[in-house]
């Protein structure tokens, strides 16, 4: 079935955003917890913005290691592949299908495989997310 934003149960509350690194002894298992939760944030904050917000409100941000470069992985701009370090990349690709760049105006879309394709506008004072 494919993924939809869910407003009814999407978290918002006051508090501010904040986080420290773990302070205390970890047993093995909080250890890998604690890995997987801080190569999710790194892994949102690597991409572009754009597909950072989509996979947020899809929930589209589990993670499995890579043992070798994913498809299009390009080791001019990304240093070159070495399997001996831990490498994380996202379960579900998504691949950038069209981007277009006015000023003030930016236009993206994503193709999520079975999930569909999903656009982005985004204008100075608006940001519309449809599924096409």
């Amino acid at each position: 079935m494919p993924a939809v934003i869910d407003p009814e149960t999407m978290n918002i509350d006051e508090l501010p955003g904040v986080w420290s690194p773990v302070q205390w002894e970890l047993d093995e298992e909080e250890r890998i917890q604690e890995l997987d939760m801080q190569a999710i944030a790194s892994l949102l904050f690597a991409v572009d913005a754009p597909e950072a917000i989509l996979r947020l409100l899809l929930g589209e941000y589990e993670i499995e290691r890579a043992y070798q470069p994913p498809t299009n992985y390009d080791s001019e701009q990304q240093g070159e592949w070495d399997e001996n370090l831990l490498t994380f990349q996202f379960n579900r690709s998504i691949r950038l299908v069209k981007s277009e760049r006015r000023q003030d105006y930016l236009y993206v879309e994503y193709n999520l495989a079975d999930l569909g394709y999903w656009a982005m506008e985004i204008e100075p004072e608006s940001v519309r997310i449809f599924r096409l």
